[in-house]
């Protein structure tokens, strides 16, 4: 796992295969506050999720889901669009009207890249800085934008963000004071009571932060004098998978592990 800070918030880039399972939980009644959820979704599972966040826009009258949901195979709105699907609870994958016949399934509000390029479509009523969740897929990677309403970012941030990481297509969920979360960097509550939930658990690793004044070098290879293939900052979260003679590799490829420490 790694993360970029993105507006006053984190966008994570999770490798599929380290995800242990990826789902959607309907909120007790269609009606919770994500610190009840959070306790209730860890005894059905075991333990607490990595990450979990609110999900689908919903009608604040009725409770009813105002964008696309399938939860456990039943389906709670579905309609002629696109939007994530988690495939045997292992994956995600873009999907148009879940037609991979997921169990677990969340449609857009809107579609935020679409094979690799920004949609432009914006709904009414969630133009400005807002809080924002978000998730985009790509073959091998899941990325998760989580922004807290304090600090708010445009869709037009959202797309370029998930774009330049390597989306090749994410959606918006539900945002602005419905957005909260609880992430490895930090965990926002709005005190709103929401309608469902993703949850996301990562396989155990060696979780560390980047602690340096300016940057660090991800290399091809271990050592300095091998091609620099991107860069990452203090305070931003890696997983490393191995270290060799000072060298850390995390997904991108390596890093001095001299500048990741356990905490920040």
């Amino acid at each position: 796992m790694t993360s970029k800070t993105l507006e006053g918030g984190k966008l994570y880039s999770v490798p599929m295969v380290d995800i242990e399972y990826i789902g959607y939980f309907y909120a007790a009644n269609g009606n919770e506050e994500i610190k009840n959820a959070r306790a209730r979704i860890a005894k059905l599972r075991g333990r607490t999720p990595d990450f979990l966040m609110n999900a689908e826009l919903f009608d604040f009258d009725t409770r009813a889901a105002a964008s696309d949901v399938v939860s456990g195979g039943a389906i709670h709105r579905l309609t002629e669009s696109y939007g994530i699907a988690f495939p045997g609870n292992k994956t995600a994958v873009f999907s148009y009207k879940n037609n991979v016949a997921a169990s677990d399934y969340v449609g857009a509000y809107p579609v935020l890249v679409r094979n690799g390029s920004a949609e432009n479509s914006i709904p009414e009523g969630i133009t400005g800085k807002r809080g924002r969740t978000a998730l985009g897929v790509s073959d091998r990677e899941l990325y998760i934008a989580l922004i807290p309403d304090s600090t708010g970012a445009t869709l037009g941030t959202l797309r370029r963000a998930f774009v330049s990481a390597g989306a090749e297509n994410a959606i918006n969920l539900d945002g602005g004071g419905s957005t909260q979360f609880y992430a490895p960097l930090g965990n926002h509550f709005s005190g709103r009571r929401v309608r469902g939930f993703i949850g996301i658990w990562i396989r155990g690793g060696d979780i560390r932060y980047v602690k340096v004044r300016t940057s660090l070098n991800v290399r091809s290879a271990p050592g300095i004098l091998n091609k620099r293939v991107g860069r990452l900052y203090n305070g931003d979260a890696v997983t490393v998978l191995e270290e060799k003679n000072g060298w850390a590799r995390i997904s991108s490829g390596w890093v001095s592990a001299k500048y990741l420490v356990k905490k920040t």
